[in-house]
């Protein structure tokens, strides 16, 4: 945890220079249930359901980037564990569109957009590896107040690379449209974020 709160001040510290010399708005966000669903709990429906509530992260995440005009580009970085037997480090990409601030120019907070997602199942007893490359369309809404933002957003799973190097296993390729498609074929999943914007326009 301490490698983590270094490396967020880092990146703090850079995108507040970043800030002084560019008329981009950079921002730093943290997603407000990850911490939560990587805690164990006794509940066995709270197992599923937080997780479906915090983007699928667990633990401590932290994400990254800037508005300019009517778009927003994303980078979001988590590690934790679901349970005392694994670790699920994560990287994230993205882009977001803001729908009627572009043809409206209201300053709405709609927008949509897509990610890409790398995760790592790391299995600590038995050393096994799961790696997962995904794709999720984002559909969501940010207010903007003072310097903070406030972002509810609803991500929908669309495709699904995986390979581990468990023997006689082989990598594959997929449409997955639900992490738990025994539950539901379509089932998106939700994050609420909250940030701190570095230069806010006035």
């Amino acid at each position: 945890m301490r490698k983590l709160s270094i490396i967020a001040i880092m990146v703090s510290l850079v995108f507040s220079s970043l800030a002084q010399t560019t008329d981009r708005e950079y921002y730093l966000s943290t997603n407000l249930l990850s911490p939560v669903a990587g805690l164990n709990k006794n509940s066995a429906a709270a197992n599923v359901l937080v997780p479906l509530f915090s983007n699928l992260e667990y633990g401590f995440t932290v994400s990254g980037g800037y508005f300019k005009n009517h778009h927003s580009l994303e980078t979001r970085l988590t590690y934790g564990k679901s349970n005392e037997y694994n670790s699920i480090p994560q990287i994230q990409f993205g882009y977001n569109f803001f729908i009627l601030d572009y043809f409206k120019h209201n300053e709405s907070g709609w927008y949509i957009g897509g990610f890409a997602r790398y995760w790592l199942y790391h299995n600590k007893y038995t050393q096994a590896d799961l790696h997962n490359l995904t794709t999720n369309m984002s559909l969501g809404y940010i207010w903007k107040k003072n310097r903070f933002i406030y972002d509810l957003r609803l991500n929908q799973p669309l495709t699904i690379y995986s390979s581990s190097n468990i023997e006689n296993t082989k990598s594959g390729f997929e449409m997955n449209t639900s992490p738990m498609p025994l539950f539901s074929p379509v089932l998106p999943f939700i994050s609420i974020n909250i940030g701190y914007r570095f230069n806010k326009k006035e």
